[in-house]
This record gives C-alpha cells, sequence and structure tokens, in this order.
C-alpha cells in the first residue's frame, strides 16, 4: 500500500484500505469500481448520521437516506448472488476468503479446542496506544438514546420519551473522569485501565459496537505492519481536525515514508 512512495495522504489512504478490506473479506468483492462506489454511497451515510431528520431534497439527512437504500440494494444484491454460487457450487476456497480461513483454523484445532489471538493479544501496548488517540480523538462524537421510563439524574427529570445524547468527546475529557486530559498517557489503559463508562469509544453495555474485536485486530494489524515496515514524519504537526461526523483530518494526514528492515 505505501511501498515505493515518499509521502502519502494517511487519512484517505487507511481510509480506502479498511474499506476495501472489509469488502473483500465478508463480502469477497474485488471488483475497483465496485468498493468505490459502495464507499461513496458510505460517505454520504455517514455524513448525514447526525444530521437532524428532515428528509428532502439537499439537506444531509435526505442524501443519507437515499444512500443508506442504494447501500441495502446493493448488499442484497450480492447475497442474491452468493446464493446462487452457493448452490450451484460455485464458491471455492479461493473465492471466498473468510470461508477457506475458518475452515483452516477449524481443521488445525482439536476438538472443542479454543481459538486463540496470540499475536495480537501480545500487542498490549500498541493497544494502550491505539486507545488513547481513541480518547482524544474519539471514532464517534456521541450517540442518542431514548428514556424509557422518567428519569431523576443529578436533580434534574428525564422524561419517559425524550431524546438523551452522550457526548463520548465530554466524557473521554472530563478531568472526574482523567487526569490531566489533554496530555497523550497511554499508561492510564494499564492494569484494570479507566473506570467502566468513562471510556467508550465503541459505546457501552449490551449495544456496544459489534465491531470492536474485528476494529482492534485490523488496526493492530495495520499497525505491526507499518512499523516494522517505515519511519516517517508528519508533515503538518498541528492539523485540524474535523467531524463529519467522524473526526476527519482537513488536510488528510499527509506524512512522509522513510523505508527501514527491523532484523
Amino acid at each position: 500500500m505505501y511501498e515505493g512512495k515518499e509521502e502519502v495522504n494517511v487519512f484517505q489512504t487507511v481510509k480506502l484500505y479498511a474499506f476495501e478490506l472489509v469488502c473483500h473479506l465478508f463480502m469477497s468483492l474485488k471488483e475497483p469500481n465496485h468498493i468505490a462506489k459502495l464507499a461513496s454511497l458510505f460517505n454520504i451515510f455517514l455524513k448525514g448520521l447526525l444530521e437532524l431528520p428532515l428528509n428532502f431534497p439537499g439537506t444531509r439527512f435526505y442524501s443519507a437516506n437515499n444512500a443508506a437504500n442504494a447501500i441495502r440494494t446493493e448488499l442484497m444484491m450480492i447475497i442474491k448472488a452468493r446464493r446462487m454460487e452457493l448452490e450451484e457450487g460455485k464458491v471455492s476456497s479461493s473465492q471466498d476468503l473468510l470461508m477457506a480461513e475458518q475452515l483452516e483454523i477449524s481443521k488445525a484445532k482439536e476438538a472443542g479446542e479454543l481459538l486463540n489471538w496470540d499475536d495480537i493479544q501480545k500487542m498490549r501496548y500498541s493497544w494502550n496506544v491505539v486507545s488513547e488517540v481513541m480518547r482524544l480523538n474519539p471514532p464517534a462524537t456521541g450517540a442518542f438514546r431514548e428514556a424509557l421510563v422518567d428519569i431523576e439524574y443529578a436533580g434534574y427529570t428525564i422524561p419517559k420519551g425524550w431524546k438523551i445524547y452522550l457526548s463520548v468527546a465530554s466524557t473521554h475529557n472530563d478531568m472526574a473522569n482523567f487526569e490531566d486530559v489533554t496530555r497523550f498517557n497511554p499508561s492510564r489503559f494499564e492494569g484494570a485501565g479507566p473506570t467502566p463508562f468513562t471510556y467508550v469509544p465503541f459505546g457501552g453495555g449490551p449495544r456496544m459496537c459489534l465491531g470492536k474485536e474485528f476494529a482492534r485486530m485490523k488496526v493492530l494489524a495495520f499497525l505491526h505492519n507499518i512499523i516494522t515496515n517505515f519511519k516517517w514524519e508528519v508533515l503538518i504537526p498541528d492539523e485540524k481536525i474535523e467531524y463529519e461526523p467522524m473526526p476527519t483530518p482537513v488536510k488528510g494526514l499527509p506524512i512522509r515514508l522513510h523505508p527501514h528492515h527491523i532484523e
């Protein structure tokens, strides 16, 4: 992905890499134009995720709603095609990487033996670094929930049916939850780590993000390959971060790469 390049736009490159990886592993999509089409629709959907529900032409919510419908249509077509391939016996291990990998892992296990993530579990400090990055710049700024019953909180009454907004960014930067909140300090996550529900980049409780562990594995694998192959320097050290609604470097986080090899 970075080989042969001196400078890259990190945000756009990694964003596309992550999306292509998901398409490749979970849907066996390899055609660049198809992936690009889905990526474009997904970006439109993301930008309208936290907009006011004004569903008429010209609003981000309207565009996001149309993009979501288009994504559903594309996914249903992919699922239908995959079912036909399965029924006709056309899907092989070379066509479906996910299935092949799971079969290979399964064959290597004894009956009843559990899976283990030895390499990933050894990357504890790396994950502490990633966690501190997400504390300072959470993947999502917050989330809405609906009060199912009347709630009394801090002297206020929140009536049943009202919408509640959890600000992840405010929670992560609350001095009652973290000391010296503006300092980058991965050691916050050593041992037991932060108090439950003070650190919520993936949400919490029964509706925690289903992709948390997949994201963890993907990020750590990416870090391992980058760190062992390159050194780099950030070209815009104080680049501004905007939220649309995901944290987005306004210039794309350009860096200069210096290839190296660790023996």
